[in-house]
């Protein structure tokens, strides 16, 4: 059913790429496959175990050590549920990522893109990689960051206990867009650090990874009063560290580390039925760095600048010196009362502020206007509040869990520079103004919604639907030339109103104790970004209005999959899981930057200059589609376990995505190369050591818009080589030690050469060993 395909370099080194034949798809939908970690009743009682074992408690030298495989599922109540992945802090604990992208990247369709630059990255599910098509929460507070060429996930994994990952727009509580997914991050908590019969403690940790010379060095206090009413904990994380290496050995210039990370967070518990959560966190670092975070080569000197201004300061003139601050604050109450079933009620609020400032040096250029300026201040702030209630119902044999909520989220963006060659004219108010390419604004989303999960014995059904209103509004620019009152320029920036309805249909069977089966059937839609809405150019420009006519962009996303579950497989006490999800993406109306064929009659007479006046900057797109298929299996033994996850997704445009007459269709450029990623590690419980292996593979990328359309080139990503990348990873509680462990883990083990095809022809990262020791008071 399953065999190799010698179709990329990775193969061809004897490592080798899964591929499916579509019998052996059919087979395993319809008799096992698929995953979602100890999730059936044969191993509920592993569960408990599971869960108490991811605590900071150390077992002692004659217990047994109970490891779950790498990335399990979350709880199955609901096929939003069967398709939600987890990473715990023990996974988080055994990677020791830099930054979140390197965290979910091995998740089966999941990728980042960009640089390993700090702040350089994105990320990528089932194909879609914009801002918009990932809704990134912390603590339930919305992360959002769309400037140009920049990451938009500045979180330091340090402080992170959990993070729950839905691919596709299946999660109808999570808002307004997000057709790739959501990612919901959680902090830390005091009982994740304090040991058993502890009121307070503390914690230190030293991490030092070789590549870049980094240096890492985290500290916590935390308690709890002796009454059990309320616990508390500061935690502080510093990195410090050289520029990234390739494996060739040369730098990332300027891709230094210079960052510190602060979390406090407290519960109180009201009452036995009340609890109040209170989070504050910060990450902020500076330094000088490309101003695209996410390029790899950097811009050289040319002699003469050398020897006028000397190496180091020329080399500046080609870089900004970025001062960046995340904050997130949120406060959450509940109130579940003991004696009643109806009463689930969740009260939230969250704001969250991004805030980048650059500055060039004196000696820079004064042409900077295309990007941002000699210096410019940049501010994404969110303010979310959210009430939602769960009520569980019975009606004889028929169990309803229904959950009711309304959501208020308004994003502001601010943004401003200066360009020292505007500094003398007054229709670019004097240089100080928003580049027109990125223009300031709000957006403000209402939501209802609500579901109903109906379980009858081993079948659940969950109808639900969710109502948005999105209101965008403009600010206008401080530049006369982006305001000009004439209507045949299109500088129009008053509000526009979008509203609509996202229903969603889920099912999950259980079959039996073995075999479930999910599936997701969801119709959605979302609004334009401020930026899309409201982007300009001058009024000499052929693309000159605000895009006020712009459609909502819809999709119809559908996933089926199985789970099957099985005990004593190899030998007794162990666990074999298996999960496949075929997934399915419909888009219409793509809000999609209007560049290269403006108009149908350009189409014909080959001249824009025949186009409608005030055209957009940006319009919709007739539609794309894309497929793609998941298969991972977990195995976990008393002495053994391990881990594989494949994924394949392949998609398509309507249209050219630069001529939307072009008249056949193109392959979408953002779309992932084949990836089976693998684990397989053993236990030795008598000294209290894990250890294990790593392979990501990844296949070639060789799909292209420009294959169909030769002058896509500027929507295209270079076509990319399949290769692997092996690491090593172990886990030491020395038993003559209390309260110690020290982490080893090596990435790219061969220092294998590679570019990752999302990266844009952007190096991988070299050879990198990460030591850790970690101490409890």
């Amino acid at each position: 059913m399953i065999h190799f395909l010698a179709k990329n370099d990775a193969y061809r080194q004897g490592i080798g790429i899964f591929s499916f034949s579509s019998s052996a798809i059919a087979l395993l939908l319809t008799s096992l496959t698929s995953l979602n970690s100890y999730a059936t009743e044969s191993v509920k009682p592993e569960i408990t175990t599971s869960i108490k074992s991811e605590s900071p408690v150390q077992p002692k030298s004659s217990e047994k050590i109970i490891l779950e495989p790498i990335y399990v599922s979350g709880e199955l109540n609901s096929s939003v549920d069967a398709g939600s992945t987890v990473l715990t802090l023990k996974d988080i604990d055994r990677i020791q990522p830099n930054n979140i992208a390197e965290l979910v990247d091995k998740l089966p369709g999941i990728s980042s893109s960009g640089s390993p630059r700090p702040g350089g990255q994105t990320l990528n599910i089932w194909g879609m990689g914009n801002p918009e098509d990932i809704k990134i929460t912390l603590d339930g507070t919305p992360k959002t960051f769309e400037k140009y060429r920049q990451g938009s996930i500045f979180i330091d994994p340090e402080l992170i206990r959990r993070i729950d990952v839905d691919k596709g727009p299946h999660n109808i509580t999570q808002g307004n867009g997000g057709f790739g997914g959501s990612v919901r991050i959680e902090t830390k908590d005091p009982d994740d650090l304090l040991l058993p019969d502890q009121n307070i403690g503390m914690f230190l940790k030293y991490g030092h990874h070789t590549n870049d010379r980094q240096n890492r060095y985290s500290g916590a206090v935390y308690g709890k009063l002796l009454d059990g009413q309320a616990d508390g904990l500061f935690y502080f994380n510093r990195r410090e560290s050289d520029d990234l290496r390739r494996p060739d050995g040369t730098k990332f210039g300027y891709s230094q580390s210079d960052q510190d990370s602060f979390l406090i967070k407290t519960n109180i518990y009201l009452t036995e039925a009340q609890t109040l959560t209170l989070s504050a966190s910060r990450s902020e670092s500076d330094g000088w760095t490309p101003w695209a975070a996410k390029r790899d080569e950097l811009a050289k000197p040319s002699q003469a600048e050398v020897d006028k201004y000397g190496f180091d300061a020329a080399m500046k003139r080609k870089l900004v010196y970025r001062d960046q601050k995340d904050d997130t604050f949120s406060v959450k109450w509940n109130i579940q009362p003991i004696d009643s079933d109806l009463i689930n009620l969740t009260l939230t609020y969250g704001y969250s502020k991004t805030k980048q400032n650059d500055s060039r040096p004196e000696t820079a250029s004064s042409y900077f206007s295309s990007s941002m300026g000699n210096q410019s201040w940049v501010d994404y702030r969110n303010h979310q509040i959210e009430i939602k209630n769960e009520s569980t119902i019975m009606q004889g044999a028929l169990e309803h869990k229904v959950l009711v909520g309304t959501r208020w989220h308004r994003n502001d963006r601010d943004v401003l520079m200066f360009t020292r060659d505007k500094a003398k004219n007054p229709n670019y108010n004097y240089g100080y103004y928003a580049p027109p390419y990125m223009p300031e604004g709000t957006q403000t989303t209402t939501s209802f919604y609500l579901q109903d999960s109906m379980s009858y014995r081993n079948l659940t059904i969950t109808p639900g639907v969710r109502y948005d209103i999105v209101k965008n509004k403009g600010k206008g620019s401080r530049a006369i030339t982006y305001q000009d009152p004439d209507p045949y320029y299109g500088h129009d920036y008053s509000d526009v109103t979008y509203s609509g309805a996202t229903p969603h249909l889920g099912l999950l069977w259980k079959m039996n104790q073995n075999f479930r089966f999910f599936g997701d059937l969801t119709y959605t839609w979302r609004a334009p970004l401020i930026d899309e809405q409201y982007e300009v150019q001058g009024s000499v420009s052929s693309l000159t209005g605000t895009s006020r006519h712009l459609d909502k962009e819809t999709v119809r996303a559908a996933r089926i999959g199985a789970i099957a579950d099985f005990e004593s497989v190899i030998q007794q006490e162990d666990q074999l899981q298996l999960r496949t999800t075929l997934f399915d993406t419909r888009g219409k109306d793509e809000i999609f930057r209007r560049r290269g064929v403006y108009c149908e009659s350009q189409k014909v007479d080959g001249h824009n200059g025949n186009c409608p006046p005030s055209i957009g900057n940006y319009r919709n797109l007739p539609g794309y589609h894309i497929q793609g298929l998941e298969i991972e299996a977990f195995y976990n033994s008393p002495n053994v376990f391990g881990r594989l996850a494949y994924s394949t997704m392949k998609g398509k445009r309507d249209q050219s995505p630069r001529d939307p007459w072009f008249g056949q269709k193109t392959w979408i450029a953002e779309i992932q190369p084949d990836a089976l990623h693998a684990t397989l590690g053993v236990k030795v419980p008598s000294i209290n050591v894990n250890m294990g292996w790593t392979g990501d593979f990844i296949g070639a990328q060789r799909r292209s818009p420009m294959d169909a359309d030769p002058d896509a080139g500027y929507w295209s990503l270079p076509k990319s080589k399949g290769y692997a990348i092996h690491g090593l990873f172990a886990n030491w509680e020395p038993s003559f030690i209390d309260n110690t462990e020290v982490r080893f883990t090596v990435a790219n083990l061969f220092n294998r050469d590679y570019y990752p095809y999302l990266g844009e022809s952007v190096s991988g990262v070299g050879r990198d060993y990460r030591f850790t020791v970690v101490k409890r008071f």
